[in-house]
């Protein structure tokens, strides 16, 4: 069985299961790059074609022609082994080349959460874009809310709910595909409100997503990612600190750090399980530190 028609078995089994759309695509992007190197080699790339000296030097091939990092080599390395042990599992393939395959080790440094000082900085930086009122209320939104990036740019009008203060995100934009509330603060819904009042001019007045580019557009990917960077270099911060995840970052340490616990921020980022969540608490060593002086129970006996 071809390479590609195992992933679309895979595929149509990942969706019964209700995964997400990027779930499903972050599979084929590791089946691809598999069957790209087979190709490249003048082999066909069929399942039962691929050995352990295969994936052998598919993982050479992914560092030093594709240049991948640790963690892209991870990712792609992960995504294929997933896919061949479900194959095995249904029948589909006799053995898994993937059995005795060693994953590169990942380096242990954390990626940045961006800190309230720098926040306060973009804001400043905001205020004097091209578009103060919409990149205000980006920033704003982001880090009082932690949507994710697709989240954040396919909100709709119907979606914000100023009255109450929540934010609606849709089971089709979200990474778990399911539909949840997130709480919205009063900074961050001012901030909407006077963006749309004063600075949201669709190109047409069918257009109901919230975020706007320049032209009266939906808000895409690559115009969040470009605001945020260039907001974060007029602020003098590295380009990794104001990214769209780093801003998801910073809200979870910050929500923790200002007394939430664990399970209401798995709420409100969606996490399927309690561990996704408690990799924020590595973030916060001096905050646990504090919390042990104050209630230490060998120290108060």
């Amino acid at each position: 069985m071809l390479l590609t028609q195992l992933h679309t078995i895979h595929a149509r089994h990942l969706a019964a299961l209700r995964r997400s759309a990027h779930t499903i695509t972050f599979y084929a992007h590791a089946v691809n790059q598999l069957t790209q190197y087979m190709t490249l080699r003048g082999e066909t790339p069929d399942a039962d074609n691929v050995t352990r000296a295969t994936i052998l030097g598919y993982q050479e091939w992914l560092r030093e022609e594709r240049k991948l990092k640790p963690g892209g080599e991870h990712a792609a390395l992960r995504g294929l082994r997933a896919t061949f042990r479900w194959a095995l599992e249904e029948e589909l393939i006799t053995r898994d080349p993937t059995v005795r395959m060693r994953m590169p080790s990942l380096p242990h440094e954390q990626p940045p959460a961006i800190q309230p000082g720098e926040v306060e900085l973009c804001l400043r930086q905001a205020k004097k874009s091209r578009h103060p009122l919409r990149d205000t209320a980006i920033l704003y939104v982001l880090y009082d809310t932690g949507l994710r990036r697709g989240e954040l740019i396919s909100l709709r009008l119907e979606d914000v709910d100023l009255l109450s203060g929540a934010i609606t995100v849709r089971a089709a934009n979200a990474k778990t595909n399911r539909t949840r509330r997130v709480p919205l603060g009063i900074k961050s819904s001012r901030a909407i409100n006077q963006y749309e009042r004063r600075e949201r001019h669709p190109a047409v007045p069918h257009i109901q997503e919230l975020f706007l580019t320049h032209a009266g557009t939906p808000m895409t990917k690559d115009a969040l990612n470009f605001i945020l960077q260039s907001t974060g270099e007029r602020a003098g911060l590295p380009r990794s600190h104001t990214a769209p995840h780093a801003w998801r970052r910073g809200f979870a340490v910050g929500l923790l750090r200002n007394g939430a616990d664990l399970f209401a921020l798995q709420t409100i980022l969606g996490h399927t399980t309690l561990d996704m969540t408690r990799k924020y608490v590595r973030y916060l060593p001096d905050d646990i530190q504090r919390i042990h002086l104050r209630a230490s129970p060998a120290d108060r006996l």
